[in-house]
């Protein structure tokens, strides 16, 4: 069956601490320098260093405000349908020490390629390549396989081997928000509530920012954080880049690296948890721009 999803980018706002470098106006192009340049790592990556987060699906928490039938906005968590997980924004509440909201956790470091069963039993058509059943998210399969009001939380470092023209890309059910970080500063986008955009959506890196051409990257590390969270029926998400040659694809486990001390790239000289990557994202304001995209 045919059915015709919109592409809704979103602008990002800049995080606390985390310049953004580049205004969300249309530009040519822009050039973010990696954290550490070097040749190859010695050792291929193993993946981003991910924790993921069963939610209480009868817990209030949410501080996303809403607004109904005109009455002044409150948080979201403080009407009687308010239960669970809203926005990106909450996941920090889940991801504090010891919180309360949370039934179960789940260490992983992997690639970013996961969805949960409803989503597995009526996929769509990912922009990267063919779509199709993914492996069960981790704190799914830990709790047997019907979990559907989840969030997850990624950060590590992507190399790059060959300098040129780059795009990253997100497919997401339901919010996120992501983060590329170099040594001159970060680019961000997001989908932080499912209040105002519902469903499955693409998202653009370089589109997100008002970039009219990709991003110039060099040759060595750069920083990635992603915060996820799917809450009800069907749940996707995908780490995607595209290269010097235009072609998209998910970014592979070779490519990412964790920054958890027992997987970072070799010579563990490099000491690059000590750069500190652990953002903490805010609201995003979401753009009008939307283009169609066909999904099977």
């Amino acid at each position: 069956m045919q059915k015709s999803l919109s592409k809704k980018f979103v602008v990002a706002a800049s995080t606390a601490g985390a310049a953004l470098l580049f205004a969300a106006s249309a530009q040519a192009t822009a050039t973010i320098n990696p954290l550490l340049q070097g040749a190859a790592p010695a050792a291929a990556g193993q993946g981003l260093a991910g924790t993921w987060y069963k939610v209480d699906d009868q817990a209030r928490f949410s501080n996303q405000m809403w607004s109904e039938a005109g009455a002044p906005a409150t948080e979201i968590k403080n009407f009687s349908w308010g239960t669970g997980i809203w926005a990106a924004s909450d996941i920090a509440t889940l991801a504090a020490a010891n919180s309360p909201y949370v039934t179960a956790t789940v260490k992983t470091v992997s690639a970013v390629n996961y969805a949960n069963d409803t989503y597995n039993s009526d996929y769509g058509t990912s922009p990267w390549g063919p779509d199709g059943v993914r492996p069960l998210a981790p704190i799914i399969a830990a709790s047997g396989g019907g979990e559907t009001n989840y969030a997850a939380v990624f950060s590590g470092y992507v190399y790059v081997a060959t300098a040129g023209s780059y795009d990253f890309g997100i497919f997401a059910d339901d919010g996120f928000a992501f983060s590329l970080q170099g040594a001159n500063g970060s680019l961000q986008m997001g989908h932080n509530s499912i209040t105002d955009i519902t469903g499955r959506d693409y998202y653009s890196l370089a589109d997100a920012n008002g970039l009219t051409n990709n991003l110039m990257l060099d040759v060595g590390y750069y920083g990635i954080n992603l915060s996820y969270f799917n809450r009800l029926e069907a749940g996707v998400i995908d780490l995607g880049w595209s290269g010097p040659n235009g072609v998209w694809s998910d970014i592979g486990t070779n490519d990412l690296f964790s920054n958890d001390p027992n997987h970072v790239p070799e010579p563990a000289t490099l000491a690059l948890t000590a750069l500190g990557l652990a953002g903490a994202f805010v609201s995003r304001r979401k753009a009008a721009r939307a283009l169609d995209t066909q999904a099977v």
